[in-house]
């Protein structure tokens, strides 16, 4: 597991236990504040099964999770800040009592809702933020304080600079003193298997790289092996993307430097963007049990072999995966090697020349959805056999593994599928442009016109 996964799951537990003791702190004042009969005589079991006190312990924080989940708190974990540590929690915060006077109200009525007392729910709101704001701010310390004996960080940042540049160099150490972050290694980037051990072995917290090593012929090559490091990948902007506005940044204090490996999304956008596809995703496979059911049999019945195919592509920063799709060609399709499919191509079924046409035989990519390599929206992935012939005429090619892989994309809406490799890079302009300009309602924008092209049986 890579440091930021491990960082996201104590953010989740520290999270999770810290909103348990906001809810048991308020649950016992609570007890104290709404007499009644029971607690007065000192038997509190049936004040906790009437106000369900029991269950709102066990529930209401894994439920705060998901709250916390939404607006994108455990999107990024490397770099957080303690003034949008303060925004985060209070907007997480405010939609879970949101939700908890709606659960009151529709749990009993308005009338209980008042008697309840809202104070009760500022208390609530109250004893919460303090409780996980305390929490955070505490492991987010103790991970900015993790410093050696001479006082820098234990792992530090990689330079990929020109070694036979001091002057330059000089400039990024001049930044590391100002921040208290230690410079492990500077190196150029004829030693980019020394930096792939580095960051693998987790010697480094993340790599930053030279206006010259920007500038430099084989630069689109040392990002397409970084991409796959899940390492924070830092840049200085020139002058000309400050003038144009292509930086955005929001730290007074630090460096403004600009991660590559990240798309300048907001947080919550990321996060929101990978709820809906899980759940659209678990919607359209329930509701498409039954077409693959049919189309299974029918698949079965044509030509020999397995009903699904699987086959591996690379996707989210440079990862494999294996892809699911219903069988539309025979099992000795490729036999002599890969080969994209052409109009008309003897090798596609009946049945599956059908899927094909109305791009029935992706639903089982509502999997790779589901499991997170996949997203609704986005580049389709591409065999390692394509990209590395697609690289050698389009090497900015790599820029799409900022993203997960989709099951459509603006490409698909826009050329459709390739036939050779040139019809890749032709169709890769819109996934560049895609890349830019992501928003949710371009999303929808782009199922929207995807929808259409499968009601039209456009696909081939």
């Amino acid at each position: 597991m890579t440091r930021e996964g491990r960082l996201r799951i104590g953010y989740v537990l520290v999270d999770y236990l810290c909103t348990l003791i906001g809810v048991v702190m308020f649950s016992v004042l609570r007890l104290h504040i709404q007499h009644d009969a029971s607690a007065a005589s000192g038997d509190i079991w049936p004040f906790m099964i009437l106000h369900h006190v029991v269950a709102f312990v066990l529930i209401f924080p894994l439920f705060m999770l998901l709250i916390y989940s939404l607006t994108g708190f455990y999107v990024y974990v490397t770099d957080k800040s303690r003034i949008k540590e303060l925004a985060k929690t209070f907007e997480g915060v405010i939609l879970g009592a949101i939700f908890f006077s709606l659960a009151l109200f529709f749990m009993k009525d308005a009338s209980y809702v008042y008697r309840f007392n809202y104070g009760l729910i500022l208390l609530f709101s109250g004893i919460l933020f303090v409780s996980v704001f305390i929490g955070r701010v505490c492991l987010t310390t103790c991970l900015l304080k993790r410093r050696g004996k001479d006082g820098a960080y234990r792992c530090g940042v990689l330079v990929i600079g020109n070694t036979n540049t001091p002057e330059e160099n000089s400039g990024y150490s001049s930044i590391a003193l100002r921040h208290g972050i230690y410079i492990r290694r500077v190196v150029s980037l004829g030693e980019m298997n020394d930096v792939v051990r580095m960051v693998s072995q987790g010697e480094v917290d993340c790599v930053m790289m030279s206006n010259t090593a920007m500038n430099s012929q084989g630069i689109l090559s040392s990002l397409n092996r970084l991409y796959s490091l899940d390492v924070s990948i830092f840049v200085s902007p020139d002058d000309r993307a400050l003038i144009m506005g292509l930086v955005r940044y929001d730290n007074v204090i630090a460096e403004p430097l600009v991660d590559l490996a990240c798309l300048e999304l907001p947080d919550k956008v990321v996060a929101l963007k990978r709820f809906m596809d899980i759940i659209a995703s678990f919607i359209g496979l329930v509701i498409c049990l039954p077409v693959m059911a049919v189309l299974s049999c029918a698949i079965k019945i044509q030509s020999s072999g397995p009903v699904i195919y699987s086959q591996e592509r690379i996707g989210f920063r440079k990862r494999p995966f294996m892809l699911f799709k219903l069988r539309s060609m025979r099992m000795d399709a490729e036999s002599a090697g890969p080969s994209l499919t052409v109009t008309n191509d003897e090798r596609v079924t009946p049945v599956g020349r059908f899927m094909r046409k109305y791009r029935l035989d992706e639903i089982p990519n509502l999997w790779n959805v589901m499991k997170g390599e996949m997203s609704i929206v986005g580049p389709r992935p591409e065999r390692q056999y394509y990209i590395d012939q697609i690289i050698k005429q389009a090497p900015h090619y790599t820029l799409i593994h900022q993203v997960r892989p989709g099951l459509t994309s603006w490409g698909m809406v826009k050329y459709g599928y390739a036939c050779d490799v040139s019809g890749m890079v032709e169709r890769l302009k819109y996934d560049i442009l895609y890349l830019r300009n992501m928003s949710l309602s371009l999303d929808l924008r782009i199922i929207y016109h995807t929808l259409f092209t499968v009601i039209r049986g456009e696909g081939k």
